[in-house]
C-alpha cells in the first residue's frame, strides 16, 4: 500500500507550484478589467471573445489532443530517456504534419471568412499546437516549475503588451489580438530552450505503434473537447447571432469572474490528474480519493460562495459603462463554475483509467443540454439563456458523472456537506440577486462563517503545519 499522506503532500506541492505562475498574472489581468471595459466597446470585446471561441474549437481538430496524449504516455516512461524521445518525437512529428495540413486548408477557406482579423485564426491555432505540446512535455517530464514559469511568461507578457497596444498605441481590438501572439512566441522559445527539446526530437524516432496507442487515448478526447466547447463557447456564437456582438461583449465580461475561479481549479486539476494516475491502483484508493474529493469540494465551494457574496461590492468597481448590465449573470455563472469543478473532479478518473470514450459520452450529454436550453430560451429571456443553459449543462453533467464514475471508483460524497452547500448556495444566490445593502452585509457574514466551518479541519491542518515550521525556524 502506498503512503496516502505522501500522495497528499505531493498533490499539495504540485498544486502550489502550478498556482504561483497563474496567481500573479491572472490577478493582474483581472485588475485591468476596468481598463478594458472603459477603453474597448462591447462590440470590440465581443469580436475578440468570439475569435478566441473559434480558436478553442479549431485546436483539438488540428492537434487531435496529442499534447494530452504526450503527457499521459510520458508518465509511463519512468525516466527512460529513449522512451521519452520516442513519445516526444512521435507527437511532434504528427503535430508538424497536422499544422501543414491546417495551413493548406486555411488558405483555401480564408477568402470566405469575412473579417479583417481572420489571419489570427491561423496564427493563434498554429502557435497553440506547439505551445501546448511543449507545456505538456514539461509536465510529463515532471518539470512543473518550467510549466509554471512558461505559463507565467505567456500570461504576464500578454498583459504588458495589452496595456501598451491598447492604452499607449491605441490599437483597440487589434492590440488584443497581437499581444498574445507575441507573448506566446516568446514563451514558446523559453520552454523550448529550457527543456532542451532538440535533444528529444528526431523524425527517425517516430514510432507507428506508439502513434496508434496515443491515438486510441487522444482521439476520444476530441469529442470531449468539442462538447466542452459547446458548453463553454457555443453561447457566444448563439448570442452574437441572435442578440449581436455587443451582447456577446457584455456576456464575455460577466464570464471573467467565473473564469478566474475556474483558472484556479484548472491549476489544481493538473496536479489532481497526476495523483489519480499514479495512485489509481492503491489498495486504499477509494478511501483516499473520497477524502480528498470532499476536501477539494469544500474548498472550492467556499471560494465560489465568498466570491459571489463580495460581488455587490466588487462588480461596480471592476466593470464600467454598458458592461454593468451583466451583473445578474455573474452569480448564475459562478454556480455553473462550481458544477464544472465537480465535473472536473470526476473527469480525472476517466483519464486515469484511460476511459476517454466514456468521458466523451458524458461531455456530449452536457453539450446537447446546453445548446438545446440556449436555443429554447434565448427568444424569451435574451442573454439570460446563455448563463442559464451553462448552469443546466454543467449541473446535468455533474449528476451523471457522479453515478457513472462508480463503475471505476467507489466515491463517497459527504451528504451533509452537499445538503448544507445547496442551502447556503441558494440563500447566497438569492441575496446577491436582490442586492440590498443590508442583506449584502448579512449574506457576506453568513458565507464567511460557513466557509470557515466546512473547511475547519483543512484550516487547522495548515495552522499546525505552519506552527511546526515556525518552531523549527
Amino acid at each position: 500500500m502506498k503512503d496516502s499522506n505522501g500522495a497528499k503532500k505531493q498533490l499539495a506541492v504540485n498544486t502550489v507550484i502550478l498556482t504561483i505562475g497563474k496567481l500573479c498574472t491572472q490577478g493582474v489581468s483581472f485588475l485591468l478589467l476596468p481598463l478594458y471595459t472603459t477603453i474597448l466597446s462591447s462590440n470590440e470585446q465581443g469580436i475578440f471573445d468570439l475569435f478566441n471561441t473559434y480558436v478553442v474549437l479549431l485546436l483539438p481538430l488540428v492537434n487531435w489532443e496529442f499534447d494530452l496524449g504526450m503527457f499521459r504516455f510520458l508518465l509511463d516512461t519512468k525516466g527512460e530517456f529513449q522512451s521519452q524521445r520516442k513519445v516526444f518525437s512521435t507527437v511532434i512529428s504528427v503535430n508538424i504534419v497536422q499544422s501543414l495540413a491546417y495551413i493548406i486548408l486555411f488558405a483555401l477557406v480564408s477568402p470566405f471568412i469575412k473579417s479583417e482579423y481572420r489571419i489570427f485564426l491561423a496564427i493563434d491555432v498554429l502557435l497553440n499546437v506547439f505551445f501546448n505540446a511543449l507545456l505538456q512535455f514539461s509536465r510529463g517530464m515532471n518539470k512543473n516549475t518550467v510549466y509554471t514559469f512558461t505559463s507565467f511568461i505567456a500570461a504576464s507578457l500578454t498583459v504588458v503588451f495589452n496595456v501598451i497596444t491598447i492604452t499607449a498605441l491605441r490599437w483597440g481590438v487589434f492590440g488584443m489580438f497581437i499581444s498574445p501572439v507575441v507573448a506566446k512566441i516568446m514563451a514558446l522559445a523559453f520552454v523550448f530552450i529550457k527543456m532542451k527539446a532538440w535533444r528529444y526530437f528526431s523524425f527517425a524516432l517516430y514510432n507507428k505503434n506508439l502513434f496508434k496507442n496515443i491515438s486510441k487515448y487522444a482521439l476520444p478526447l476530441i469529442p470531449t473537447q468539442l462538447s466542452w466547447w459547446i458548453v463553454n463557447a457555443s453561447d457566444r456564437t448563439i448570442v452574437s447571432y441572435f442578440l449581436g456582438l455587443g451582447a456577446n461583449g457584455i456576456y464575455a465580461v460577466s464570464n471573467k469572474f467565473s473564469a478566474l475561479f475556474i483558472t484556479f481549479y484548472n491549476i489544481f486539476n493538473m496536479a489532481w490528474t497526476e495523483t489519480c494516475v499514479l495512485h489509481r491502483d492503491d489498495e486504499n484508493r477509494d478511501e483516499f480519493f473520497s477524502g480528498l474529493f470532499n476536501t477539494v469540494y469544500a474548498i472550492f465551494t467556499a471560494g465560489c460562495f465568498v466570491i459571489m457574496a463580495f460581488m455587490p461590492y466588487i462588480f461596480p468597481l471592476m466593470v464600467k459603462g454598458d458592461y454593468q448590465s451583466g451583473y445578474n449573470h455573474v452569480p448564475i455563472l459562478m454556480i455553473a463554475a462550481l458544477c464544472q469543478v465537480v465535473c472536473g473532479l470526476y473527469s480525472v478518473f476517466y483519464l486515469a483509467f484511460k476511459k476517454t470514450k466514456e468521458s466523451a459520452k458524458t461531455s456530449f450529454l452536457a453539450a446537447v443540454v446546453n445548446i438545446s436550453v440556449n436555443l429554447a430560451l434565448i427568444k424569451f429571456v435574451g442573454l439570460y439563456a446563455a448563463s442559464i443553459s451553462t448552469l443546466v449543462a454543467y449541473l446535468s453533467m455533474a449528476i451523471y458523472r457522479a453515478f457513472d464514475s462508480k463503475k471505476y471508483i467507489n466515491m463517497k460524497f459527504n451528504k451533509k456537506l452537499l445538503i448544507s452547500s445547496l442551502c447556503i448556495g441558494l440563500l447566497n444566490f438569492t441575496l446577491v440577486i436582490i442586492n440590498n445593502e443590508l442583506m449584502n452585509l448579512i449574506n457576506l457574514m453568513i458565507v464567511i462563517v460557513y466557509a470557515i466551518y466546512i473547511n475547519k479541519n483543512f484550516i487547522i491542518s495548515i495552522l499546525n503545519f505552519l506552527k511546526k515550521k515556525f518552531k523549527r525556524a
